[in-house]
Formats: C-alpha cells, structure tokens, sequence
C-alpha cells in the first residue's frame, strides 16, 4: 500500500493498543544510499506536532556516537533511546543491501510523559549522499505489535522520488488512550535540521 500526499482521502488506521502496549516499527530498503529512521515524541494541541527538546528527538545525529553534542547516549549494541525511554532506536544502518530489515524504532507506550502525544516517523537520506529517493529501491516501513503481528505496512510512493526526506506518518495517541496510526506522506527537501525544524 502506497503512501499518498496531503489532501488525498486516505483512512485512518486504528492500532487498537493500549497506552502500556510496546510495538516496534521496522524500515527497510534495497540500496546503497545511506537512508536513515527518525522519531520525534512530539506535544500536539491540534495546531500542529512540536518538540521543545532534544530529549523527544530519536535521531542518529542525536546520538553522542554519531554526534559528540548530541544528547542520546549510545549502548553497547549500537542502539539508543530518548531520556524517558518511550523510543529506542537500534541504531544507524549504512547500507540497505545486507539485512532483511535496516533500522527499527521500538516504542514503549508505558513511558510516554504525559501532554507527548504524537510521534512523527520519519525516512530521511544522508545529506552527504547528495541522493533523492527516485535512487532508493523499495524503502518500506512496518509496524507490529508485541506478540509481532503486522498491523500495517506501506511503500514509499513514487511521487516522493524528488525528495530526500518523507514523514511517513504519525502515531497518535487519542484522548481515551489508544494508539491510531496516520499515514502522511509529506516530503521535505534539505538536511534533517530542514525536517526539524517545521516541528519546533
């Protein structure tokens, strides 16, 4: 199932979990380019998703192996988590072609502080790379639960070939605390600071 652009009719899915309830979102993709997994534990009033903090910023350029200012320390296996632990990354993969699955984001709703309601999930390329995504095979996104079911799944559309950087869509966790994922499909042009800051 493809992502399409703002404005289209698409459905809202509803993950139908619970806020303790731990899933895991896996991106993958068949290419050299260096494509990279982000998160932000975002605060959204209905006037837009914003973080006011590098803690809420899961990013390999946030991480202090990848970046000495950065503020996510790195363990042992290469992973990193926000500060409250409610997003873990596992880590920077360089290269699509070796591994079934490149990158994942594991979320633990349990610890999401309260007011943080939306995480914004984001594919972005390297910057140094100086790629579009028209040169990136089969960049895809997944999300399971905990007993690794696939709840959804989507291909990055074609009409994002011009672009370096896509959110691919929003978890939101909605007033009676369940979970619904938003397809999105918005495309960006520029480094990770570009995507950054439209949602700070």
């Amino acid at each position: 199932m493809k992502l399409h652009k703002p404005g289209d009719n698409v459905p809202k899915l509803s993950l139908s979990l619970k806020k303790e309830s731990i899933f895991q979102i896996e991106l993958s993709w068949d290419s050299t380019v260096d494509v990279d997994a982000h998160a932000l534990l975002a605060f959204n009033d209905g006037s837009g998703a914003k973080v006011s903090s590098f803690d809420q910023v899961l990013s390999t350029y946030n991480s202090k192996k990848t970046n000495p200012s950065g503020t996510l320390m790195t363990n042992a296996d290469g992973s990193f988590s926000t500060p409250c632990g409610s997003l873990t990354h596992s880590g920077d993969s360089r290269d699509g072609t070796t591994q079934d699955v490149d990158e994942t984001m594991k979320i633990d709703g349990s610890k999401i502080k309260n007011g943080e309601n939306e995480i914004l999930i984001f594919v972005t390329i390297h910057a140094a790379n100086g790629k579009k995504f028209s040169e990136v095979k089969e960049a895809k996104i997944v999300i399971k639960d905990d007993a690794h079911k696939v709840l959804c799944e989507y291909m990055l559309s074609s009409e994002f070939s011009g672009f370096d950087s896509v959110q691919m869509g929003s978890i939101i966790l909605t007033p009676d605390k369940a979970f619904q994922f938003h397809p999105v499909g918005v495309g960006f042009n520029g480094d990770f600071n570009t995507v950054l800051s439209n949602f700070s």
